[in-house]
């Protein structure tokens, strides 16, 4: 197989910002991420807000950044300043865009007006804040310590504190959830019209509280046909309240897509400072040390920070480009396959697309190759198979 070009390369196109905040004030039941209980007071708090500001100042780059995101963890564990502390050292090393989207994660029991008139002063102009749910006794199944009255509290909040582009998180096949309890969630949300909703299926992480509880059948969830309805529900709401359907899970009022999350749909590159950070560069995936006190010695002592690292070949990102891509509902213009890799995606995946095609999974309109709706419904299943 030859190829243009051995490599793609992104090095003149803006890059991205990822900030792990690993913190939480209490475990969830379903979350596998890299998070740990600790008291906003202590010692290792504030020595991990200073080594991820010693990470950024050790790793500037002259690339335009055109977007930011904190997550977690739960970015609104810490306290205002210290969030600003990182966001100006980002200012301070990073050719950050004018128009930069800005975003952090925030949770309704740890974030409060005054915390968010901080942190928009500070230059955040959007937050995620994560509900999951409007329904209470569901919020309880979840261990999240907010009800759902304050979760809306916390959206006017940060409307108050000069906040115009919101995102709500939002997860569906729940224990013990019907199809009235989402569609009552989904109204809700349409109700406080934040610009953008991302809905999740409840999925089954290792070594969670709900994991364990599965493998001891202690947990109902609905069954499979029942989720799939929840997922062609809140299409169905979502979309004729005015909210474009513009990724698997994504939903947005025109003009607010997720400019970050694109980043990683469109396969481009991104840097992450944090304990457990992934960043993306030069055809390499590597993670910076997950746990905090291992991250701060490191940081430190100047070490290698990265403990697990991936080079990829050609296919590996010609494979992953396609499967992200084609998340994206407007699908995957061609063209920027071939800009990219030098190669033409119709001969290099001629036997895929034909046989999904031929399923009625994927279709190919103006030189755009996207899923149609029952693929959509099945997009794992089909986006796998672009992977090597």
């Amino acid at each position: 197989m030859t190829y243009e070009t051995e490599y793609p390369t992104l090095t003149t196109s803006p890059l991205a910002i990822y900030i792990h905040i690993p913190f939480c004030a209490k475990h969830c039941a379903y979350c596998d991420f890299n998070t740990y209980v600790e008291k906003l007071q202590s010692d290792l708090v504030q020595n991990t807000v200073l080594a991820i500001c010693h990470d950024i100042r050790a790793n500037s780059n002259s690339r335009p950044i055109s977007s930011i995101f904190f997550g977690g963890g739960t970015p609104t564990f810490l306290s205002g300043e210290n969030l600003e502390l990182i966001i100006n050292t980002v200012f301070d090393n990073f050719d950050v865009s004018r128009d930069a989207e800005i975003s952090s994660e925030a949770n309704p029991g740890s974030s409060d007006a005054q915390k968010f008139q901080k942190m928009h002063s500070a230059g955040f102009n959007r937050l995620s804040i994560g509900v999951q749910s409007f329904d209470d006794e569901l919020l309880v199944a979840l261990d999240r310590f907010h009800t759902s009255d304050e979760a809306e509290s916390a959206l006017i909040a940060a409307r108050a504190a000069g906040f115009e582009n919101l995102n709500l998180d939002l997860m569906f096949g729940l224990p013990k959830q019907n199809l009235d309890h989402w569609g009552a969630t989904l109204e809700r949300a349409i109700s406080i019209g934040t610009e953008h909703l991302s809905l999740y299926a409840l999925t089954l992480e290792p070594g969670t509280r709900f994991e364990r509880l599965q493998a001891g059948g202690k947990l109902e969830l609905p069954e499979e046909d029942i989720e799939l309805e929840m997922y062609e529900r809140c299409i169905y709401q979502l979309t004729h309240a005015g909210y474009e359907h513009y990724e698997v899970s994504n939903f947005a009022k025109p003009g607010y897509r997720s400019r970050h999350n694109q980043v990683y749909w469109r396969n481009e590159e991104y840097l992450g400072f944090g304990p457990g950070a992934v960043s993306y560069m030069d055809g390499r995936r590597w993670k910076r040390e997950r746990l905090p006190v291992r991250y701060i010695r490191k940081m430190n002592l100047t070490e290698d920070l990265a403990v697990e690292s991936e080079a990829l070949d050609f296919d590996g990102q010609l494979g992953e480009t396609m499967m992200l891509g084609l998340r994206l509902i407007d699908g995957l213009p061609l063209a920027r396959i071939r800009d990219r890799f030098g190669i033409e995606p119709l001969v290099e995946f001629a036997a895929q697309i034909d046989s999904l095609s031929s399923n009625g999974l994927l279709e190919l309109e103006n030189d755009v190759l996207k899923l149609t709706h029952r693929g959509l419904l099945l997009a794992n299943t089909v986006l796998a198979e672009f992977l090597p």
